[in-house]
């Protein structure tokens, strides 16, 4: 069984000669099986002297028979392993990233699976949920020498293969089949990814659904077809699921020409991972003041360059509150970084602050908002006063990954 050890975002991993079980480092042949990934994002880690360094991104890299987990540093949590996966997961499923869920309520215990189980889980569930509303179906054209006409007889087929043989008719027709690619696709990665599985409760999962799909064909998946295919309007609530299993079976189908190890990673940017978990924290938020919430917008230039006549500096806040009139009522930032509680200045980098200041001078607004994540010492919000023309007010807020907000969370709207 793969063997799976668990990191801290930031952290710095050793590279071994001799790795033994347990050990929260690299052998060099995971070393190298790292260095040939290609699905990485770029600067997910820095090379340091026999170690390697994660940045912000976490997920899951896969490297042969060792399973890295490198999950968020949730401040005064980093000790327990479950509660930092435990806050990951939590912000994915708000961020809408993966649908986690259990029918009748039940919650699945994030704790206790490792990062793959829980995406092998995501993926059952949809599965499941789809299969609600019935397998896909599709016609598909049959040719069939019959003893009985169906669907059009091929009259040039008919003289080459009955010409002795009247009784017999050489048929095309349509038949409604199961056994069709999206099928053939999801069994193939059920069964790549079933050996994967370590809790017992998930192979179980992934038996169940091959049991359904066991009418569909076997065949090995064409990589190409699958990355080049486009789903039909009967096919597209299917899209999300497709997408799943391009991404596993590109790093987990063998290859059997190169010989290679597996390697496989699916990380994400805590970065734009936090702004989209506060994006969906707000919207109900600006929903309750009739306002509307805006991400990566609305974009204006900064500044103009007149021998171009051009506008130059593209601008687009992470998220706004805009009015029925399109017209931003607050811009807010969200930062994954943590402040320092014992400075004056909170640690609030002095370049997010000038950029907060240009927001409010181009935007026309005196709201601004800085959102990081909560940690123990620090009240829910701070408030500043900017000097200059506008005058206008900071709003620094820390918000707790354990938790919703969205009830109780306070934002100055003037």
């Amino acid at each position: 069984m793969t063997e799976v050890i668990s990191i801290l975002e930031h952290q710095s991993v050793p590279i071994v000669e001799q790795r033994q079980n347990g050990d929260i480092a690299l052998s060099h042949r995971h070393a190298q099986l790292l260095s040939q990934m290609t699905t990485l994002p770029l600067r997910a880690f820095t090379w340091g002297h026999n170690s390697i360094k994660w940045s912000q991104f976490c997920g899951l890299v896969l490297l042969g028979d060792l399973t890295l987990e490198i999950l968020p540093k949730i401040h005064g949590k980093e000790s327990n392993v479950g509660s930092c996966r435990d806050a990951l997961i939590r912000m994915l499923k708000r961020a809408g990233l993966i649908k986690l869920h259990k029918p009748g309520g039940a919650t699945v215990n994030v704790q206790k699976h490792t990062l793959l189980d829980v995406f092998i889980i995501d993926l059952c569930q949809q599965i499941s949920a789809q299969l609600l509303q019935g397998k896909l179906r599709q016609y598909i054209t049959q040719e069939e020498n019959l003893p009985v006409l169906r669907g059009k007889l091929l009259s040039g087929m008919q003289l080459r293969h009955n010409l002795a043989h009247k009784e017999r008719l050489y048929c095309q027709y349509d038949e409604l089949s199961e056994d069709v690619f999206v099928n053939q696709v999801i069994k193939y990665t059920l069964r790549l990814l079933h050996p994967k599985a370590r809790a017992q409760s998930v192979k179980k999962a992934l038996a169940r659904l091959l049991f359904v799909f066991d009418g569909i064909s076997d065949n090995p998946i064409d990589l190409q077809r699958l990355l080049s295919l486009s789903l039909n309007r009967s096919e597209s609530r299917y899209q999300s699921i497709v997408d799943i299993c391009s991404l596993f079976v590109q790093s987990l189908a063998p290859d059997f020409n190169a010989g290679q190890q597996q390697s496989f990673s699916m990380m994400f940017d805590m970065n734009q991972l936090f702004e989209s978990w506060v994006a969906s924290i707000l919207r109900p938020v600006a929903h309750k003041h009739g306002l509307r919430l805006r991400e990566q917008g609305p974009r204006r230039y900064f500044a103009y360059r007149s021998d171009l006549q051009r506008d130059v500096f593209q601008m687009k806040p992470d998220i706004s509150f805009v009015n029925a009139s399109g017209i931003p009522v607050l811009i807010a930032d969200a930062k994954w970084k943590l402040l320092e509680v014992s400075e004056a200045k909170l640690g609030v980098s002095q370049a997010d602050l000038y950029q907060m200041q240009a927001y409010g001078n181009r935007y026309n607004t005196t709201q601004l908002c800085l959102i990081y994540p909560g940690q123990a010492g620090l009240k829910s919000s701070y408030d500043l006063e900017l000097h200059g023309q506008h005058g206008a007010k900071l709003q620094i807020t820390t918000l707790e990954i354990s938790a919703d907000h969205s009830d109780e969370l306070q934002l100055n709207l003037g």
